[in-house]
């Protein structure tokens, strides 16, 4: 039995112990985010432009998400549209400095590597990058526009005379909560990922000059900026969207309020 497997079975049982039977359709929506994660991976290398497949992977992987665990109601459909236009404001954002950046191909450092690899795959790589950027996005910004439509949703069921500019500030507010914490997890998760690296260029004693120009270590920090850039978005554009929906008086049965 392979470690993997094992820690499988050991995040299968935490979960529904933890989370009962929220926790198995998480995991089972994992599971099939997984799976279409690489899905999309199989879309790259059949041809298909890399950013678009990555856009349609990133609105497959927010649906999935949010309407299988959430259900389909006001919080859900409001996070789910603010999700789509972070993904794509984002894109057009980091589109053309991440080509302008040459962030892609081989550094000094990794030349052998070449040797072991095919030329001809037919991919652009400068798009690459912007594609992971927008995998290592789409979590942190399905997570907190959920936690800020979910909130505003209680806020409205509390108080539904509130109007329309108080709602949108409570959203705000409880953005700028989660934008902290957030933007520091996202942090973490990219330094910890090239940590090996960081510690390489210490042994090695890397000039501070070239550390900062190395195609090793810039399409990380280019990561995490962009990654802030769409966590900041993402909490204003779920607010005005969410407070737009809340109010929004719809026929009985047709988009319900609450779970």
């Amino acid at each position: 039995m392979s470690v993997t497997f094992v820690l499988l079975i050991i995040l299968l049982f935490l979960m529904a112990v933890v989370g009962e039977n929220r926790g198995l359709k998480s995991f089972a929506i994992l599971i099939v985010n997984f799976f279409t994660f690489f899905a999309m991976l199989k879309l790259i290398s059949s041809g298909i432009d890399p950013v678009k497949a990555t856009v349609i992977g990133c609105i497959a992987i927010s649906s999935i998400t949010l309407f299988l665990i959430n259900g389909f109601n006001k919080k859900t459909v409001s996070s789910f549209i603010a999700v789509c236009l972070v993904v794509l404001l984002t894109l057009l954002l980091v589109y053309k400095i991440g080509s302008d950046a040459r962030l892609q191909g081989f550094s000094n450092e990794n030349p052998g590597r070449a040797a072991y690899l095919s030329y001809y795959v037919h991919i652009d790589f400068s798009k690459l990058v912007i594609c992971e950027i927008l995998i290592g996005l789409i979590g942190a910004v399905i997570d907190v526009s959920i936690s800020i439509s979910s909130s505003m949703q209680e806020i409205f069921s509390n108080n539904s005379y509130i109007n329309k500019h108080d709602l949108l500030k409570s959203g705000i507010n409880i953005g700028r909560d989660i934008l902290g914490t957030m933007t520091n997890t996202l942090l973490f998760a990219y330094i910890g990922g090239f940590m090996t690296l960081l510690l390489w260029f210490d042994i090695t004693n890397y000039p501070l000059s070239k550390l900062i120009n190395s195609k090793l270590f810039c399409p990380e920090v280019f990561q995490i900026l962009c990654s802030g850039i769409g966590i900041i978005l993402i909490i204003p554009v779920t607010a005005i969207v969410t407070s737009a929906i809340l109010l929004i008086k719809f026929p009985a049965g047709k988009l319900s309020g609450s779970h």
